[in-house]
């Protein structure tokens, strides 16, 4: 295949934000296409405008950039390649990346290294005593924490940095922080976007369907049969970031029941969706000089989401399963229920305790401030992690029809992960986002024996690759984990990721809410990949759901010091019936 042009463009998302790169990939004589979202926003959608013009700045100027690498370094490095071996391509693109991101990084390296050097020449009259340098000790005298740290860490004392009040017994919190984010380089987003393209290309010229050319990427060839990935639709968005007392919920899914046709689920679960968003109207009632339709969207994500006020996390699942008896749908009989509980976004990482900094990251945050070290439910109720083990295994216990849910916990807390699981990964998938680094990362890294989750959620955008995602999955579902596909935030009606999921064979897809067309495009897809399966014969049909049941390991024998510790038992419970 010869290379014959080349072009990118930008696009808009819904935002009206520049954040899209479309590269056009032209083979003779094939012509292919893409456009999809490759970035996604790093800060909530309630935050300051100044803050929001800040970053959709910098997203421009990601895009830019990866547009300039496009047109220059990765099309020469393309010219002339087969699309067909996805592999090899992602990985000359990935060299290019990661050259630049080396000499970025020894950019600033040299740059830390100079400003540490006139730090230590300014400073070189100083002695600070007790370990103390002056800038240390603010002017009241006293020393602050983090201060006393660094200075224990000079000292050698290995002194803890300490955070909250303890539990019960009020033994102090050892707040231990994330791993620092990876650093991603101007442009990077092109890694992504090119690699979905190339994908595309080598469909085309395959002549094969999409989703069949990725299956045959994850399994060697084709498979015969296709599973379809069950859909996991957001209703409502809560959070933190939304207004209202309740935190640990971040979305309310619908998940159909296996075993059933999609075009059959789906419409149920836009039934619902419509039937809440008519009781909202119903509600709060349509001023004359407005039409109902305006009202509800006020009530809108850029996910297609429903943002309500809750002060309580049930409220969210009771409204959902009022709406199912309404229609006269059964909740865990003709629907399923997941929650994403982003544990890391209700986490109180604040070891300064400034107000300041909580007000600026949550604006709809109680202005009481959260202990340090806990992790806020509602406003003004905070659980140490060994708590949150138990709340969720109680409130799970009261809804039944909750089959998942997402980062319920930090990494960091991997004993109360663990012991969570082992109460309730017989009837609940544990399924793992933040909590697992990105699969270009993943899927190199050995796993531990002491930390499992039922899944893995995929994102395919900015340094991860078609390839990346594919290998990952394949790495972890061999270790037990259900695969997720997962759509951005900012995302475009382009429907690679429906092809994706049912080409890797992945149990769910995450696509938002059954609103805005950026999101309905990834259902209508399904919907017609069914029915072309179905049509040939070869749609495989679900079976029950089968949770891997995840059993904390007995701690390591310490009689002579040669007992070894028991990797951690997997076992597939029976599953829950049709």
């Amino acid at each position: 295949m010869i290379c014959k042009g080349r072009q990118s463009i930008v696009c808009q998302d819904n935002k009206g934000i520049i954040q899209t790169v479309k590269a056009r990939i032209i083979l003779c004589p094939l012509v292919s296409s893409l456009l999809n979202s490759s970035t996604s926003p790093a800060l909530l959608e309630v935050a300051k405008p100044e803050e929001l013009e800040e970053e959709a700045k910098d997203r421009e100027n990601n895009v830019t950039a990866a547009i300039q690498l496009m047109n220059t370094e990765i099309c020469t490095k393309l010219q002339g390649q087969d699309p067909s071996k996805q592999q090899e391509l992602d990985n000359l693109v990935s060299e290019i990346i990661g050259k630049l991101k080396a000499a970025e990084d020894e950019k600033l390296a040299l740059e830390a290294e100079q400003r540490e050097s006139t730090e230590e020449t300014n400073e070189s009259d100083k002695k600070p005593s007790s370990g103390l340098s002056k800038g240390d000790k603010p002017k009241s005298g006293k020393v602050s924490p983090m201060a006393e740290s660094r200075a224990a860490s000079k000292l050698g004392t290995g002194l803890p940095t300490i955070g909250g009040k303890g539990g019960k017994g009020g033994a102090p919190v050892v707040v231990v922080p994330d791993e620092p984010s990876e650093k991603m380089i101007c442009g990077s987003c092109c890694l992504s976007a090119t690699s979905q393209a190339v994908c595309i290309a080598g469909a085309q010229t395959s002549d094969v369907s999409l989703f069949e050319h990725i299956g045959a990427l994850r399994f060697g060839q084709s498979p015969k049969q296709f599973r379809m990935p069950l859909p996991m639709v957001t209703i409502f968005q809560s959070g933190r970031s939304a207004p209202g007392k309740s935190s640990c919920i971040k979305e309310y899914m619908l998940v159909p029941r296996p075993g059933k046709p999609l075009n059959e689920t789906i419409p149920q679960i836009v039934a619902v969706y419509n039937d809440i968003v008519k009781s909202i109207v119903n509600k709060n009632g349509v001023p004359s000089n407005k039409k109902p339709e305006r009202v509800a969207a006020k009530n809108v994500t850029d996910t297609g989401a429903l943002m309500m006020t809750f002060d309580r996390p049930e409220q969210g699942l009771d409204l959902i399963q009022e709406s199912m008896g309404r229609l006269g749908l059964t909740p865990g009989e003709d629907l399923y229920m997941a929650l994403n509980l982003a544990g890391h976004e209700i986490f109180d990482y604040d070891t300064g305790g400034s107000k300041e900094k909580v007000s600026q990251s949550f604006p709809f945050a109680d202005k009481q401030l959260a202990e340090k070290g806990k992790y806020e439910l509602i406003t003004g109720q905070q659980k140490l992690a060994d708590d949150m083990v138990d709340f969720w295994t109680e409130f799970l216990g009261r809804y039944p029809a909750v089959i998942a849910i997402i980062d319920p916990l930090r990494k960091q807390e991997d004993k109360q992960w663990m012991a969570l699981c082992e109460k309730i990964s017989e009837k609940c998938y544990i399924l793992g986002e933040k909590v697992w680094h990105r699969p270009g990362l993943l899927k190199d890294e050995e796993l531990s024996e002491t930390f499992k989750s039922s899944g893995v959620v995929y994102k395919l955008e900015q340094m991860n690759t078609v390839s990346d995602v594919l290998q990952c999955a394949k790495k972890m579902e061999d270790n037990a984990h259900e695969t997720v596909l997962s759509t951005n935030v900012g995302e475009t009606p382009e429907d690679f990721l429906a092809d994706m999921a049912v080409g890797m064979n992945a149990r769910f897809l995450k696509v938002g809410a059954p609103c805005r067309g950026e999101r309905v495009s990834k259902l209508n897809r399904l919907m017609s990949i069914e029915v072309c399966l179905k049509d040939t014969d070869r749609l495989l049909p679900h079976g029950e759901f089968k949770f891997p049941t995840i059993i904390v390991p007995p701690p390591p024998e310490e009689e002579g010091g040669e007992g070894e510790e028991t990797e951690t038992e997997v076992k597939e419970s029976p599953g829950r019936k049709k």
